[in-house]
């Protein structure tokens, strides 16, 4: 297939890339050129570089070639979507949209395990400090609202995929490694409220093939689907799992939300700070897409084990709000005292 993907180097897009390739489609990749190279050189790889909020850009793309699929991997605005929807109506065999859970997690309620027509329950009162985030979230129904209001099986057929929390080697929000780095300092590890909150993250290599594997089955034109791994943790049990990987029991210590949420450390701007404490039950069914394209996802421990030495052997740097990680031991050394 001739394949484009609208944006193509980010965390899930790179890996979409590389498994197309591998199964040799034709694949264009269209983005602004500022994230680094990651691909060697193949026949059936071409870059073009543009702006997609550009509309002559995104127009000369569809001009000068045909495609039979487009994913859209960077649409966080309705208006880029519509844009969208507008120059590929009738020229594209599908329109494949990147989602995102924070559909369902910026509503007052919703009922575990969260099923794909809980997309449109109703908001929450705004909370600028949703973990799934809030602007991001609304934003992203919005998006949703217009290619669904395009979606015609013939002329404009849509997909949508909602991954969970993305995790794996070469994750640029390092969500992992927060708690990683903390776990191998061999000092305690602060958690916010209870710990006892359930969540799913996803491989990044399962997401990937999820996205792949749509081509295959044309029941799913017109379909939204959830993409998460099967196994569901608390906070807690992430921790411990954590620990065993890597060959120790970490000591946690528990603050009452509300209480953390007035220290300077539960806030780091442009960061994802004591990722996975998502204050509620945030776990997704996947009856639909296992029905659908027969989805299945790698096991937490081997996953996690190939992410964990990534860190250690190859990541540069410190996690998010490291820097603050003394203030959190002193807060810590109080609450024992």
């Amino acid at each position: 297939m001739k394949i484009l993907i609208i944006g193509g180097t980010g965390f899930i897009s790179r890996n979409i890339v590389k498994h197309l390739l591998n199964h040799n489609h034709e694949v264009t990749i269209f983005n602004r050129g500022k994230s680094p190279g990651f691909l060697r050189q193949n026949k059936n790889l071409r870059i073009i570089h543009g702006d997609r909020k550009n509309e002559s850009d995104l127009k000369k793309v569809i001009s000068n070639s045909t495609f039979d699929v487009v994913y859209d991997m960077v649409s966080y605005k309705p208006e880029e979507s519509e844009s969208s929807a507008k120059i590929f109506k009738g020229k594209i065999g599908r329109f494949i949209h990147c989602s995102t859970v924070s559909v369902y997690m910026i509503s007052a309620d919703v009922t575990c395990p969260i099923t794909e027509d809980q997309d449109k329950n109703k908001l929450m009162e705004y909370f600028p400090n949703n973990p799934f985030g809030m602007d991001y979230g609304i934003n992203k129904r919005k998006c949703e609202t217009v290619l669904w209001n395009f979606h015609d099986e013939k002329y404009f057929p849509v997909t949508c995929l909602r991954p969970t929390f993305v995790s794996g080697p070469e994750d640029p929000t390092n969500r992992d490694y927060f708690w990683i780095e903390r776990i191998k300092d061999g000092k305690p590890l602060l958690v916010p409220g209870t710990g006892e909150f359930r969540f799913q993250q996803v491989f990044v290599k399962d997401a990937a093939k999820a996205f792949c594997d749509l081509l295959e089955y044309n029941i799913t034109i017109g379909e939204s689907y959830n993409v998460a791994a099967e196994e569901i943790f608390s906070l807690n049990e992430y921790l411990k799992a954590l620990g065993e990987l890597l060959n120790t029991s970490p000591e946690l210590v528990h603050l009452e939300q509300t209480v953390f949420d007035k220290l300077d450390i539960s806030y780091y701007p442009g960061s994802d700070v004591f990722p996975f404490n998502t204050r509620r039950d945030a776990f997704f069914s996947l009856e639909k897409i296992k029905n659908d394209i027969n989805y299945r996802t790698t096991p937490f421990k081997e996953w996690m084990q190939e992410t964990i030495n990534w860190y250690l052997n190859e990541f540069k740097g410190h996690s998010a709000a490291y820097s603050k990680r003394k203030e959190e031991i002193k807060i810590m050394e109080s609450l024992v005292n």
